[in-house]
């Protein structure tokens, strides 16, 4: 143990004299409560300006009506055309053939055209489709709701009788029983890319320090005289520690910043600061743990290297199974329900980012927590006891990159 306090002191040491750590510590702490302060003190921008929306609501309507449409009649099953039109705020220009409507267009005299062939079939002519074309979406509702008014109007009903039929509007309340996913959203995406970054970032700084050591032959020094299990627990944990405090302290400053402006920001940013207790002590078990688990792995592939610009050839298999249990959290956002997620919740690989998810975005039960988080456990305790064998056979190995496998299994062959 006391060699174990004094490998973790040394690591920590390491990481608050490194200048570019501590500035980017503090840099990132302000450049986040800047984000939230800075616009309180900017007039107009975070209050509801009701005579801009009414400015911006004139100019597109004033657009609406500027852009001038073709339409072609090519069919009689279409009555008083004149009413549909004038339904659409737009220039209309009618046109006797397709040929015409198709030149118009292409010579931007219009800016699409219409040309019916019936009731229900119509060929929208255009020179560049967008991705989200409003012009035919709107041509097509106002055409249906045309054609509503007049089959009812047909049946009997007066003109006004018909109109009101397409005025029913509907009020929905939702009565959520779990949890709000599109409330959620947000700040589970946002504490699933943190994760991401801590793993990616740290587990490399892990693996380059111990790659350093081995390169520079302090490591031998290191490991004939320091138990090796304290030696790559000091480390791990060393870079652990100091991934979270440097995120504690980043975000930390947001949700101080936020606390002392929510009032100027009108709740604006609730979505990502308002985040219940419960999710919070699921992030921070499922976090820590996942992080520890690549951690260790890291620290073990930097010593099957000799050099630092091999780590991130041997650090390639593990960055891709961490990079697909990033996906795999992605999909789970949209469907937390979905086997996939409830599978990947239990493996250890992937279970610190998926049960964290069905915890923030969904619902679940108590045993599934605490068995996925008993598995996740045990898998760093068995993880932390293999990458210390591997580490003291690794970091006595030079030369060419020394495989995984072919570590793991002469370890086996030396007990």
């Amino acid at each position: 143990m006391k060699q174990f306090v004094t490998v973790l002191k040394f690591e920590l040491n390491n990481y608050f004299k490194n200048k570019s750590f501590m500035l980017t510590t503090i840099l990132l702490a302000v450049l986040m409560v800047g984000v939230i302060v800075v616009p309180t003190f900017i007039p107009g921008l975070l209050k509801e300006d009701t005579s801009g929306k009414k400015q911006d609501t004139q100019i597109q309507e004033e657009a609406e009506e500027s852009e001038s449409l073709g339409i072609f009649v090519d069919t009689g099953e279409v009555q008083d055309v004149d009413s549909l039109l004038s339904s659409m705020p737009y220039q209309w220009k009618t046109y006797e053939d397709e040929n015409s409507i198709k030149e118009a267009v292409k010579a931007n005299e219009i800016e699409g055209g219409f040309i019916l062939h019936s009731a229900s079939e119509v060929t929208y002519v255009v020179n560049n489709l967008a991705v989200e074309d409003r012009l035919s979406e709107e041509f097509s509702s106002a055409l249906a709701a045309h054609e509503k008014r007049a089959y009812l109007m047909g049946k009997g009903l007066t003109a006004e009788e018909a109109a009101a039929a397409d005025m029913v509007n509907i009020n929905l309340e939702p009565e959520i029983l779990g949890k709000n996913s599109v409330r959620n959203y947000a700040y589970t995406y946002a504490l699933v890319f943190i994760i991401y970054f801590l793993i990616l970032f740290y587990g490399q700084m892990i693996a380059v320090s111990v790659t350093t050591e081995k390169s520079n032959r302090a490591i031998e020094i290191l490991v004939t005289s320091v138990n090796p299990n304290s030696l790559i627990f000091g480390k791990v944990l060393a870079g652990a520690i100091a991934g979270v405090l440097q995120m504690v302290l980043i975000v930390g400053s947001g949700f101080a910043a936020y606390g002392a402006f929510k009032d100027a920001w009108g709740g604006g940013l609730d979505f990502l600061f308002n985040i219940p207790g419960r999710v919070l002590a699921a992030y921070a078990v499922f976090g820590t743990l996942s992080y520890l688990l690549y951690a260790f792995i890291y620290g073990t592939l930097g010593a099957l290297v000799s050099k630092t610009e091999d780590i991130s050839k041997s650090s390639t298999p593990i960055t891709i199974v961490y990079v697909a249990s990033f996906l795999v959290a992605m999909l789970g956002l949209t469907n937390t329900d979905s086997l996939m997620v409830k599978v990947a919740s239990y493996i250890p690989f992937t279970s610190g980012n998926a049960m964290f998810i069905r915890v923030s975005m969904g619902s679940v039960g108590a045993w599934e927590i605490i068995l996925s988080g008993l598995i996740l456990l045990l898998s760093c305790i068995v993880t932390g006891i293999f990458a210390a064998k591997l580490f003291r056979f690794g970091t006595l190995h030079y030369g060419n990159p020394l495989k995984f496998t072919k570590a793991l299994k002469s370890v086996k062959e030396q007990q």
